[in-house]
């Protein structure tokens, strides 16, 4: 048994699975930077949506809050908002260090102190993506996401190692997606609304998330049902089929699939996004690996066969000259 564990958990891997993640985390939060670039002041200033004042009071005050700027905007007479900028350019520089695989560790960390900042602070703290970007860069300074891939590895000479830490670290995020769907797949079914399909028809027809009209989906109740016990399925029995070898790529299609349609009916494509990455890095990348050389490769090939050709050609016209 303890042979079994110890091989589950601790035989060598290669880290690219963790670079994907690491290189994936960092342009997601990039491009949600980018997305927020225009809103900042009013998502986290000091006289934004959710005022400084008020976040203050709610938030524990031993947490890291952007209200902590004040005796800093007081002794220096810059403008609260202009600091905000500050921190916001500061995160986007540490995630674009995190991307190259530069001082992977630090980046990470100064990424993760400041996001937890602005979610303390902003109106964004309920967000799902929030909440999982924010468990993502805490997995990047624990977790040896910079030894491939990165900047401060880089050697053209030599091959990444595979060791057993990468195995633990890819363990960690498999168990933990485990809890996480088997946990939201649980809570879905204790009510009745995800098995009578009234949680999808609610959900399709709510104006923050209503992408297109489906008020036809009314005159076929059975399609909501459906969908809502295929949900359930797919989240409560992801433990079971996405660890059974057979069973693991329909089952990583499936959640792929299903966080594609949140994206394309809801609107929330960070979030499934970064659903996706998380799955991708634990369970999918295998599948990642092959796609891409089943494209690659004929590609490769095509262009050897050409070449050959070419020199047929040459060798051939050669003796003519």
């Amino acid at each position: 048994m303890l042979t079994y564990l110890k091989r589950f958990f601790l035989a060598p891997s290669t880290g690219e699975p963790l670079a994907f993640f690491r290189i994936a985390i960092a342009l997601l939060g990039l491009v949600q930077g980018g997305w927020l670039a225009g809103s900042i002041t009013l998502l986290y200033g000091a006289d934004g949506l959710v005022p400084w004042s008020l976040s203050s009071g709610i938030v524990d005050p031993y947490m890291p809050q952007l209200s902590w700027l004040q005796p800093l905007v007081r002794v220096t007479g810059v403008a609260a908002d202009t600091w905000v900028y500050v921190l916001m350019g500061l995160y986007l520089c540490s995630l674009a260090l995190l991307l190259l695989g530069k001082y992977t560790r630090y980046a990470a960390f100064v990424a993760w102190a400041l996001h937890f900042t602005f979610i303390n602070t902003g109106f964004m703290a309920a967000y799902g993506v929030e909440t999982f970007m924010h468990i993502a860069l805490f997995y990047c300074i624990i977790m040896p996401v910079g030894a491939v891939y990165a900047w401060d590895t880089f050697s053209p000479h030599t091959r990444p190692l595979a060791t057993e830490w990468n195995t633990l670290s890819i363990r960690v995020l498999q168990l933990h997606l485990c809890v996480v769907y088997i946990a939201s797949g649980l809570e879905k079914a204790m009510g009745i609304q995800w098995w009578n399909g009234e949680a999808i028809w609610q959900t399709l027809m709510q104006g923050q998330f209503a992408r297109f009209d489906m008020h036809w989906i009314a005159s076929y109740p059975l399609l909501a049902k459906v969908i809502g016990w295929s949900t359930l399925l797919l989240e409560i029995g992801y433990p079971f089929f996405i660890w059974w070898r057979r069973s693991r790529p329909y089952a990583y299609l499936g959640v792929v699939l299903m966080h594609l349609g949140i994206a394309l009916f809801m609107g929330l494509q960070l979030f499934s996004s970064i659903m996706i990455i998380f799955n991708t890095a634990a369970f999918g990348w295998p599948y990642l690996q092959q796609a891409y050389r089943s494209m690659v490769q004929p590609l490769r090939e095509r262009k050897r066969l050409q070449r050959a050709g070419q020199l047929a050609t040459q060798a051939f016209w050669s003796h003519f000259e």
